[in-house]
């Protein structure tokens, strides 16, 4: 039984006004789903099709002719893992279509009703994709399986939820092998300038995970519903992972793609001890909150090679913190941001805008914030509502959308229950413009006049119109 796992390609959406994002790194998912297979002696081969032409997906597809295919599928990404599946059934009508990821595990219903898909695995992979192609070579009942659904004589069925693993040094290393690390040259934002006598952009990029989950339930964020609970790898194993890649593949800079990094203070100063004692000479940046920050714990980060942290903050509003449930403060953040700067590394604050409770004013109190601790990268979005997420279900309640949105090609849409797009928009560049320099402010001035008087914005991607809760590409510089 030949198996293809498929990470689909990159679904332009600039004609909804979206930028074109590539990839920074390697698809983490199917390359963790293809090592346990190899580890269980499947005929296994894992594809990143995210530059793939359609023409290209079906020549591989045909090149291949898989058994069995397996595609990672996102909300944003949703509309191209359909048309892989699609093209699946098209060149091998008889090949088993399996489909994971947070789009599919949330909207399971859905998927299996209207897309061409035969089976679904839910949350967490590795043990289940390996009991589901024993099944299906042995043609067994899929009932056996936990944690899947399918279609059994026209309904849906969910089997129960599979156990979470508990080990999680028992997960083999992602089968890197199947990657060309040369094709992911997407600019990383923080790579930028000298750190340590190294220049960050020549650094081979790549990104590692050492926890899965998350502590928090933030209103806006589906990663509890996927992952539920927040699990860790011993610092020895990730360390044995990051020499793996320094010694086989060069990587220099590591990005720790966790949701939150710093839960424990005393597993980050023994994987940053792993590292030192191994005189690893690498670089590496993480993501956390600012209620997970030790001074000593600081201390050792830097000494290991840690460079930037960026900090989940999304507003320094006391009224938008607790709308959220983000469970910080703004006193934290303040403390937080100034600690790590003091340390020596750089701080990058990741905010959002038009959350339940956001106006003008508390939009105020998170550029003055800014202007306090004065970050050294920041990065803005406007609230966009997702499944799985309480925003979800308020944006249900509140008549902005439905279930069926997800069988478009949409994006998410932004949260516009309480103020317009236009307004999030406004919000987003006059935060960006309290974290710039004046000739930045000026700049973004002259544009953002501009675009009030003409609905006409000038990107990095082009010309967009922006007007009446649309946005719309007008001309594209490539």
């Amino acid at each position: 039984m030949k198996i293809l796992l498929i990470n689909p390609p990159m679904y332009d959406q600039r004609k909804y006004g979206k930028p074109f994002i590539l990839p920074y790194g390697p698809p983490l998912g199917i390359a963790y789903l293809a090592s346990t297979l190899e580890k269980h002696g499947f005929d296994v081969k894992a594809v990143d099709m995210f530059d793939y032409s359609w023409d290209k997906v079906r020549q591989t597809l045909e090149e291949e002719q898989p058994d069995v295919v397996g595609i990672t599928c996102l909300t944003e990404q949703r509309a191209s893992p359909l048309e892989v599946a699609k093209l699946s059934k098209t060149v091998n009508k008889d090949c088993a279509v399996i489909m994971g990821g947070i789009h599919p595990t949330i909207m399971y219903e859905q998927v299996l009703e209207h897309w061409p898909v035969d089976i679904i695995v839910l949350g967490e992979g590795e043990e289940t994709i390996k009991e589901l192609m024993i099944c299906l070579e042995e043609k067994k009942a899929l009932g056996n399986v936990h944690g899947i659904a399918y279609k059994h004589q026209g309904k849906t069925i969910k089997t129960p939820p599979r156990q979470l693993i508990h080990n999680m040094d028992d997960i083999p290393f992602p089968a890197y092998k199947y990657f060309d690390f040369n094709r992911y040259m997407g600019g990383y934002e923080i790579l930028k300038g000298t750190w340590n006598g190294k220049r960050l952009e020549n650094l081979r990029f790549v990104p590692i995970i050492s926890t899965r989950g998350c502590v928090g339930s933030c209103q806006f964020c589906s990663t509890p519903f996927f992952w539920q609970k927040w699990r860790t790898r011993s610092a020895k194993n990730v360390v044995d992972e990051m020499e793996f890649l320094t010694k086989n593949f060069g990587c220099g800079f590591f990005n720790f793609a966790d949701d939150i990094f710093t839960v424990n203070k005393d597993r980050v100063v023994d994987l940053c001890k792993e590292i030192i004692d191994r005189k690893l000479d690498i670089v590496w940046d993480c993501e956390t909150r600012v209620n997970f920050i030790w001074e000593d714990m600081l201390e050792w980060m830097i000494k290991s090679g840690c460079y930037c942290i960026s900090f989940g903050v999304e507003s320094a509003s006391e009224t938008v913190l607790k709308a959220i449930k983000k469970k910080t403060t703004p006193e934290q953040i303040e403390r937080a941001i100034k600690l790590t700067k003091q340390m020596g590394m750089k701080t990058k604050m990741l905010l959002m805008v038009g959350n339940p409770g956001e106006d003008d004013h508390t939009v105020r109190d998170t550029t003055r914030m800014i202007e306090t601790v004065r970050p050294d990268f920041i990065s803005v979005s406007e609230a966009m509502v997702f499944p799985g997420t309480e925003l979800y279900e308020l944006a249900k309640q509140k008549g902005l959308v439905t279930d069926d949105y997800w069988l478009t090609d949409r994006p998410a849409p932004y949260f516009t229950v309480d103020n317009t797009l236009e307004k999030l928009l406004e919000w987003s560049n006059c935060i960006m413009s309290a974290n710039a320099g004046t000739m930045e402010k000026t700049v973004r001035m002259l544009r953002n006049k501009l675009e009030q008087k003409t609905g006409l914005r000038i990107t990095a991607e082009g010309i967009e119109y922006r007007r009446k809760g649309t946005v719309r590409k007008v001309i594209r510089w490539s």
